[in-house]
Order: C-alpha cells, then structure tokens, then sequence
C-alpha cells in the first residue's frame, strides 16, 4: 500500500492551465512577441519561471529574461485565485486519502506563497503534510530532488511513495527519483506526450487517482 501522495499542483489539483495560457498570451501580446512563442512557452507549465525565459528567448539577456518573467508575475498574483479553480473531484479524493492514513504532499514549480494563498482560500491546508515549491529547493523537476526532500521530511521509503502529475517533468522526476508515477491528462500534456515517461497509469480525473492509491500497487496497464 501507498503511505505517501506526492501532487503537483498547476493542472493537476486545480484546472489553471487555461488561466496560465491567458496570462502568457497577454505577456506575449504586451511585448508584441511572435505567437510561436506562445506555443512554445505553454508546454512548459511545470518548469520554473526563469528557466521557461532561458528556453524560450535563448538569444536574449538575463535582463530581459527577468523584465519578462516579473511582467508575468505582476499579471498572475492578481488573479491568482481565480486562476486556480479547483478540479471537480478534489475534495472528494482528499478525503478519501486522509481518512485511508495516506500522507498527502504537493511538490511544485510554482512559488509556495501562491498554492498556500489557494489552499487557504479553499480552506484544504489542513489536508497537506508538506508544500514544497520553487524555491524551498536547489534542483527542479525532473530533478527528484523534491521527491527524496518529502519523503526524508515525513519519515517514509520510496517504495511507499507515489507521485501525480499532469506533465512530463512530473513523471520523469518520478522515475529519477524511483518512485511510482499517475499521470493524469487534465493538464497541459497530453496523453501521448506522458506515456513516454512510462507512469504506472495514465488517467483522466482525480477519481481515478483515488481508485488507483488506495488499491495499492496494481499491476501496470498494458
């Protein structure tokens, strides 16, 4: 059995992928940038903020990277809660997994402050043993290091351990860090896409997710 939930958050716990699409389009509106950059920039939800400038604008200064991604924010913390709508199942699952004594974790590139201003709203902090966002570690997804962080902090063992996400960077942090992996297709990759990390499933809501937790390890699905 599972001991230990490791979430994302952005698309995977809350729909705010169209409200983070939104923002970017404005950003690129605003700057009067080809639209091929957001193309490009929206498959990079789940990368921190700084990285995404690095990748998509390789040929620009460090200042204009910063200039960028402080505009983004500037947009994105006003709306931050009506960004985050909660998916239909969350609650629902939440309880599922507590009452069950499974720990539930959230590990994120987003700023931390951001999921707890969501969390607080929604009054779910409670059901949430640890947050780990951008900035409470040295190395991103697909690093694992935010999955080895929980899982010393809360005391358990890998095997115990699965992690849930919407994106690839989820699950390849999953695999670096030997854990079991759910991808869920409610984000920004698509279903082709986070089949090739390899994830013990793949589904299309957190229902499924519960189902899947609280049967333990299962056999992979062809």
């Amino acid at each position: 059995m599972y001991k230990l939930a490791i979430f994302d958050f952005d698309g995977t716990l809350v729909d705010s992928a169209p409200g983070i699409i939104d923002v970017m389009r404005q950003v690129v509106e605003e700057y009067d940038l080809h639209e091929d950059i957001l193309t490009k920039w929206r498959d990079l939800v789940g990368v921190p903020l700084g990285k995404q400038m690095e990748i998509i604008f390789p040929n620009h200064s460090e200042e204009f990277w910063l200039e960028v991604a402080d505009r983004y924010r500037v947009i994105y913390d006003t709306k931050t809660i009506e960004i985050c709508p909660l998916f239909p199942d969350l609650i629902s699952m939440l309880n599922s997994l507590r009452d069950a004594g499974i720990k539930i974790s959230i590990a994120s590139s987003k700023r931390r402050p951001l999921i707890e201003v969501v969390l607080d709203h929604h009054k779910l902090g409670p059901y949430f043993e640890l947050v780990v966002g951008a900035t409470d570690i040295t190395h991103h997804k697909p690093h694992p290091e935010s999955v080895h962080h929980t899982i010393k902090k809360l005391g358990l063992q890998h095997a115990e351990t699965v992690v849930i996400g919407d994106s690839i960077y989820d699950l390849e942090m999953a695999k670096n860090a030997g854990v079991d992996a759910i991808g869920v297709t409610t984000g920004i990759h698509s279903r082709d896409i986070l089949i090739t990390a390899d994830p013990l499933y793949i589904v299309d809501s957190l229902d499924e997710v519960t189902r899947i937790i609280l049967n333990g390890r299962s056999q992979k699905l062809a």
